[in-house]
């Protein structure tokens, strides 16, 4: 048997005057993971859209094990055992574990009855695949984003899929959890599944991948084994340059007195990790990172200094007086903004324009007597659009239109139209490319200069050591160690993350 078991020939796509692959030919093979790589906007969304059936190729052939494809639906794909994981999660949260692993899907008895013991059945085998005892019961809306992203693997491993497609699998996963997914890539290898992976870590790609495939601009620009491919040739063909390499930065010296001050604060937890006595200072011009795994509770610190979570204990100061933050009016009002970990669920309208979403929280600076100045606000948002480089033929279409990396510029430019005094993001380059991530960081860098004191969240051991001026590291809820530029390295950083580490440092 030939060890291409999916192929794409010759796909073109178009969205208007806009084409978004040309004349594409694409291989998949066997019991191998079939890496595909490219900047946001290079195609490679489009082309996974195609070979899962959410879209239909103006062009071109899709071809299974030796036939033609019709592929009109979602449910052509997954007959012909094609499953896809997408970067953005599409858990039903109000649905236990089991129900989601299913949904659309169900198992049924006399052609009537739906036979829930065997979709437990089925479901527990696929969870027990990926090292996770997660109960079955368990309302997917009560599951953190990491744990979410494994049911998506899971419902895709149920179901006895040929070939997974998998879109940014680890990008809201611990490093434990994506040591655990990729002992789970290699078992699926060794049984003949096909796996295409698509991620912006090159350190994965160059891990895991058997075969590469890079595109820029909707077509194939280069393709190789593993054995003549490194990070500077995938570089090369995405860019044409080093997009990872930043310069240097000179020592930075932060103001003697603190812009932002937290004292002790605490929350109660609830289904979820509870902050515990945290104090730190941020100053002005400064870049301060927080890094955790998964539960270690950055997520929660930066929900409660935002005002979405209630906070039992402590006070938050900015340039010496208290605010307060009970809700995120509150923390508006004081000058606190955040760039929330998940763009799709918490920080974008998708029904509304990409005008529309930059605008949103500041509407009643451009109101009049109950009328919008709709003149000024789209010369605002069109300066700042322009300052984020958010590449939008139209801000009047909708934000979907957009890449991941230029959704998430506009959720930071929404955060910027307040002009804030601080800022918060969680995760800010989750899901995004290399060029993105280095536009991302070097806009960070500019407001930094200019004075806002920033406070970012990650996961990313590089992206704390390569953005923060101090790194915090949490563990379970608490503040375990701090880190400055002569002192932060991997391997400080991640043993300090350890679960297994308590108390201060």
């Amino acid at each position: 048997m030939s060890d291409v078991v999916l192929e794409a020939r010759g796909v073109t796509k178009r969205y208007g005057a806009n084409v978004a692959l040309k004349n594409v030919t694409f291989q998949v093979r066997r019991g191998a993971v079939n890496v595909l790589i490219g900047e946001n906007g290079a195609g490679k969304s489009t082309l996974m859209r195609l070979l899962a059936g959410v879209e239909t190729a103006d062009a071109g052939e899709i071809w299974m094990e030796g036939r033609q494809l019709a592929m009109r639906s979602p449910r052509d794909a997954e007959a012909a055992g094609i499953a896809i994981v997408h970067q953005e999660l599409a858990v039903l949260e109000n649905l236990d574990l089991s129900e989601n692993i299913f949904a659309g899907r169900e198992l049924v008895r006399s052609a009537v009855l739906i036979d829930c013991d065997g979709q437990d059945v089925r479901s527990e085998a696929a969870l027990k695949e990926l090292h996770k005892p997660l109960k079955l019961r368990s309302l997917a809306g009560t599951l953190s984003l990491g744990n979410r992203q494994l049911v998506e693997v899971a419902r895709s491993l149920a179901h006895g899929a040929k070939v997974l497609i998998l879109d940014e699998p680890t990008s809201a996963l611990s490093v434990a959890e994506s040591t655990s997914l990729f002992s789970v890539i290699g078992e699926l290898k060794r049984r003949g599944v096909a796996i295409v992976y698509i991620s912006h870590r090159l350190h994965e790609l160059l891990e895991l991948g058997d075969h590469f495939t890079v595109m820029r601009d909707g077509r194939i620009v280069g393709q190789g084994e593993r054995a003549e491919v490194d990070r500077q040739w995938i570089v090369e063909r995405m860019s044409g340059r080093d997009l990872e390499r930043e310069p240097e930065r000179p020592a930075k010296q932060t103001t003697c007195e603190p812009r932002f001050e937290v004292q002790g604060i605490a929350t109660n937890g609830a289904d979820r990790t509870a902050v515990r006595d945290v104090a730190f200072t941020v100053g002005a011009g400064e870049i301060v990172g927080v890094y955790g795994l998964l539960g270690s509770g950055r997520t929660e610190l930066l929900e409660a200094l935002a005002g979405l979570d209630a906070m039992t204990a402590g006070e938050v100061r900015i340039s010496g007086d208290a605010v307060c933050v009970d809700s995120v009016a509150d923390a508006i009002s004081a000058g606190i903004a955040l760039v929330p970990e998940d763009r799709q669920r918490d920080g974008l309208v998708p029904e509304l324009s990409i005008r529309e979403n930059i605008s949103l929280a500041s509407l009643p600076d451009f109101a009049r007597r109950g009328w919008l100045r709709r003149r000024a606000e789209a010369a605002r948002v069109r300066e700042i659009a322009a300052q984020m480089h958010i590449a939008a033929r139209d801000l009047e279409a909708k934000v979907t239109t957009l890449s991941g990396g230029n959704q998430q510029k506009v959720v930071l430019a929404r955060c910027l139209m307040r002009r804030p005094r601080v800022l918060l993001l969680d995760e800010p380059t989750r899901g995004v490319d290399v060029g993105a991530k280095a536009e991302i960081y070097r806009l960070l860098r500019e407001l930094s200069a200019k004075g806002l004191s920033v406070l970012f969240a990650t996961s990313e051991i590089e992206e704390a050591r390569t953005l923060a001026d101090r790194v915090l590291v949490m563990v379970q809820g608490a503040l375990v160690a701090e880190f400055d530029a002569a002192t932060m390295t991997d391997e400080a950083l991640f043993a300090a993350a350890s679960p297994a580490v308590e108390g201060p440092r």
